[in-house]
């Protein structure tokens, strides 16, 4: 057998030649969860023994991993480039692995989004994640936050992306993205009294939004109209109304209405995934990391 010889750096110490496939998902699994705890639990690892895993990352390349972020962590500017290459090679792994061991990955990924989030960008994310997980099936399905909790709560979904006004217990919060107003682009509806609304009942945004504007005094009438989101914002982009929306969700016809103050102001919304248990959950919580992704994009331009 040969051995090849450490490489050395500048100043003649062994750097590391291989990398380590259970730290890549260990720094896989802080991207996901913002937690060092969390994550470990997630791994079913101490919480040392992740952190031992992050030093030896950092003390590879030479850069810090992660940055603090309130009560949890992100990844550094660093560690997020690092964290798309080693998606890569945790997925070359696993194939290899499935190829000459018949030990399989889960094929199939059954995922639920909010249908603000129906958007180009979490399009690209899917593509991006098929394309580093070729093997893997996805099944998405779009619905309200309470229908999509529910459908999981009967293990219809490995995991979910919902819209809240809060971060509960078992929820992993992405970010945090202010309502806003959203009319017609160069529309005049927000102007009108009774202020027209065009957004489903149903909506979570809904009570929320006439309860402020019920607070600041403004009268306000429900547009006629039936059917799904793509509805109601049809009728916003025709100018018969205005509706709610988080802002950095781009809508072909709609922006947000610069309204000087004449309309109140509204809560953010909180973007939270929920990962189920089962044999899907690495798959799960790996899908979820790109989420953060695209997440973190929105929530930046808002």
């Amino acid at each position: 057998m040969i051995l090849m010889p450490a490489i050395k750096d500048n100043e003649g110490s062994a750097a590391m030649r291989n990398l380590d496939i259970a730290t890549l998902r260990s720094l896989q699994a802080v991207a996901e969860y913002g937690a060092v705890t969390r994550a470990a639990e997630a791994l079913n690892m101490t919480q040392s023994a992740l952190s031992m895993q992050m030093k030896r990352l950092e003390e590879a390349f030479g850069r810090p991993m992660l940055d603090k972020a309130g009560r949890g962590v992100v990844l550094s500017d660093f560690a997020q480039d690092l964290l798309g290459e080693s998606r890569k090679l945790v997925a070359l792994n696993d194939a290899i692995l499935a190829r000459f061991t018949g030990l399989r990955p889960e094929r199939r990924l059954r995922v639920g989004l909010t249908s603000d989030w129906m958007f180009t960008k979490v399009a690209q994310t899917v593509r991006a994640f098929r394309q580093d997980f070729p093997r893997v099936e996805l099944i998405i399905n779009d619905s309200r936050t309470k229908d999509l909790q529910a459908q999981m709560r009967r293990g219809e979904h490995d995991v979910i992306l919902t819209t809240e006004f809060d971060a509960p217990p078992g929820a992993i919060n992405l970010a945090k993205v202010d309502l806003a107003w959203f009319g017609a682009t160069g529309g005049t509806a927000w102007r009108e009294r009774p202020l027209p609304i065009a957004n489903s009942t149903n909506c979570a945004y809904y009570p929320v939004g006439m309860g402020a504007l019920d607070q600041a005094g403004i009268e306000w009438v429900h547009v006629a109209g039936e059917g799904g989101n793509d509805t109601w914002r049809v009728l916003a982009a025709a100018d018969l109304g205005v509706t709610l929306l988080p802002r950095g969700i781009s809508q072909p016809g709609l922006e947000v209405v610069d309204h000087g103050g004449a309309l109140p102001p509204l809560p953010p919304t909180w973007l939270n995934v929920y990962v189920a248990d089962g044999p899907a959950r690495q798959i799960a919580a790996d899908f979820a990391g790109y989420l953060r992704q695209v997440v973190c994009e929105v929530a930046a331009a808002a």
